[in-house]
């Protein structure tokens, strides 16, 4: 789903000074409080037990309105109160009852949750892959597997000639040299100690392991080619794709309870001067597309359009063929949440299809 801004509303610019001018100001400090609600950056919360690596997950993944929480195992401490917009929960191993616990008063399509520390998982990434898998059953949610550590270092820099050089000199004995960092660093391994501990240093065990493994298979790896293997090892992308799909979904829900607040500032406007403009925004090209996006993110119905590249539509026959679509949707049998979320949907695309075709003028 593309980006819902929150900002560029010149229609809702205009609906401001229009009812500015209006005489009645209680309309305006309801609209202006309502857009204020509406533009505030989306809070981000990153929590968890004490040392599951929330800290260093911040970051690796380098978001600048996410916080860390305290703990949420902090002996005779209460719970964090987790209400951000995103909450992303980091498991630092096993699932445990105090995260079953944590996990079932959060809001499954606001919370992300984050196996931190998967090299320490198993022997290889299926292993990974099978025990994330198994804490999603648990939670009825689904689990990334990160090592974070990793993802961390590779937004340090990049991996030099000399580092590269200190490699290759090992790639036959990656896999028995790396099973712990004392066999990494061991003097029977060569005289290059003092070169493999900085290594070590530099980019951790599992690091040094996967750029081993990565040059073995293919020993002409660049510096800048090494440093994407290594940041694809850590797995920090699928998740970072992940957070990025919720806060547009996040955004464009939002979207979806400002102009619900918007009828509802109209329905109780004492002036009528003032309730037609607010109906007139509403029925506007910014206000329908604020509303197909937001019926777009609905949980009830969102599946139905996972298929769509994108939620703006490629020309007015495909508006059309999807406003066919949601009525059919709207005429089905659905709850009234879902179907409102329908409607909306259904409605934004009439609107662009008699934009894009010319049918509305």
């Amino acid at each position: 789903m593309s980006s819902v801004s929150t900002t560029a509303a010149p229609e809702l610019d205009r609906l401001v000074e229009r009812l500015r001018t209006g005489g009645d100001r209680a309309p305006v400090d309801q609209v202006l409080a309502a857009v204020a609600a509406w533009r505030r950056p989306l809070r981000i919360q990153v929590t968890g037990r004490a040392r599951a690596g929330k800290s260093t997950l911040l970051r690796a993944l380098a978001l600048l309105s996410a916080e860390e929480t305290p703990p949420v195992d902090e002996p005779d401490v209460p719970v964090p109160v987790l209400d951000a917009d995103l909450i992303v929960y980091v498991l630092g191993g096993a699932l445990r009852d105090g995260d079953r616990g944590v996990l079932a008063t959060l809001p499954a399509d606001r919370t992300v949750v984050v196996l931190n520390k998967a090299d320490a998982v198993g022997t290889g990434w299926s292993e990974v892959v099978a025990t994330a898998g198994q804490c999603a059953r648990g939670i009825a949610m689904p689990v990334f597997p990160v090592v974070a550590d990793l993802a961390a270092r590779t937004r340090a820099g990049i991996p030099d000639q000399h580092e590269l050089t200190v490699l290759a000199r090992h790639t036959a004995a990656a896999d028995s040299l790396t099973l712990t960092p004392e066999l990494f660093t061991a003097a029977t391994a060569g005289t290059d100690v003092d070169d493999r501990a900085a290594l070590l240093d530099r980019w951790g065990l599992y690091g040094v392991a996967c750029a081993l493994a990565a040059l073995r298979h293919q020993p002409d790896l660049g510096p800048q080619s090494l440093l994407q293997v290594l940041h694809a090892g850590s797995g920090i992308d699928e998740l970072y794709a992940e957070l990025h799909t919720r806060y547009e979904q996040v955004t464009a829900r939002r979207g979806g309870e400002f102009l619900d607040e918007l009828a509802r500032i109209a329905a109780r406007a004492v002036s009528g001067g003032a309730r037609e403009l607010i109906e007139d925004y509403l029925a506007g090209t910014e206000a329908k597309w604020l509303g197909l996006c937001a019926g777009l993110a609905q949980p009830e119905v969102r599946h139905l359009g996972a298929g769509y590249p994108q939620p703006y539509p490629a020309d007015a026959d495909d508006a059309l063929t999807r406003a066919r679509r949601w009525r059919a949707v709207v005429a089905s049998d659905l709850p009234p949440a879902a179907r409102r979320a329908a409607v909306r949907v259904h409605n934004g695309y009439v609107q662009l299809w008699e934009r894009m075709s010319g049918a509305g003028l």
